[in-house]
């Protein structure tokens, strides 16, 4: 098997409603240049869009930790957009669709909290480490109008 042929297989994968990038693109484009920089550039984008995806993979893996239901919509979703995207090959649209998947991705770490159903109509949240919280004190009285 030919090292691009493994590379295209290797990146026919995507970020949910998300927008994505395609190796498959950057792999022809590499094989129809003369240039040495060119190819080198084509190789550090794909190398980049492939840590892209596993990233949003391990995300999901975190974020929705034992939910099965969860993790497979996730799943497929992001393998999606990375396959509609596959065929992409300005250097400029890859950069905004990696710009785009690692937006969602920080959102997904930084703000998806996980609940579980304990009893009816209750929650259990489950905190993670890198999720933001705001440590403002609640207010029950309602503010007065001046």
């Amino acid at each position: 098997m030919l090292r691009g042929d493994w590379l295209r297989r290797a990146s026919t994968v995507a970020t949910g409603s998300w927008r994505v990038l395609a190796l498959h693109g950057l792999v022809a484009r590499r094989r129809g240049d003369s240039t040495a920089t060119d190819a080198g550039r084509a190789m550090g984008q794909a190398a980049k869009v492939l840590q892209l995806f596993k990233t949003l993979h391990r995300t999901r893996q975190q974020v929705f930790k034992n939910d099965v239901r969860a993790l497979e919509a996730a799943r497929i979703k992001i393998n999606e957009e990375f396959k509609r995207n596959i065929s992409e090959t300005s250097p400029k649209k890859i950069e905004e669709l990696m710009k785009i998947g690692s937006d969602v991705e920080l959102l997904l770490r930084t703000s998806v909290i996980q609940g579980i159903h304990t009893d009816n109509n209750t929650l259990k949240l489950v905190p993670r480490k890198d999720l933001l919280i705001e440590n403002v004190p609640y207010c029950d009285a309602p503010i007065q109008k001046q």
